[in-house]
C-alpha cells in the first residue's frame, strides 16, 4: 500500500484521491500518512533536482557508498526509478 502510494505520488499524483487515502487509513494513522507523504514528496523533488545536475545517488540499492562513476554504471545513463532501473540491473533482471 505505501509503495503504491509513493509510486503514484511520483508518477501520477492526480490518481492520489480520497479512495487511496481511505485505504491508507486502514493501515496508518493520519500522522503516519502525512509523514509518508512528506517523505515521498521530499524524495521525488530531491531526485528530480539532482537529475537536473547530472548528479547520481551516492548509494547503491543495497546501501554501499560509491563514487559518481560507479553510480552511473549502476543507475544507467538516465536514472530511472529504483525498482525499475537500478534494482533490475543489480539483480540481473531486465528493466521495464
Amino acid at each position: 500500500m505505501a509503495l503504491r502510494y509513493s509510486e503514484l505520488m511520483g508518477t501520477a499524483p492526480d490518481k492520489v484521491d480520497a479512495a487511496l487515502y481511505a485505504e491508507l487509513a486502514e493501515h496508518y494513522s493520519v500522522e503516519e500518512i502525512v509523514e509518508l507523504g512528506a517523505f515521498v514528496g521530499f524524495n521525488v523533488g530531491y531526485h528530480t533536482f539532482f537529475g537536473t545536475l547530472d548528479f547520481y545517488p551516492m548509494f547503491t540499492p543495497d546501501g554501499r557508498l560509491v563514487d559518481q562513476a560507479e553510480s552511473r554504471r549502476i543507475y544507467g545513463e538516465t536514472p530511472v526509478s529504483l525498482n525499475k532501473g537500478a534494482m533490475a540491473r543489480a539483480t540481473g533482471e531486465a528493466a521495464e
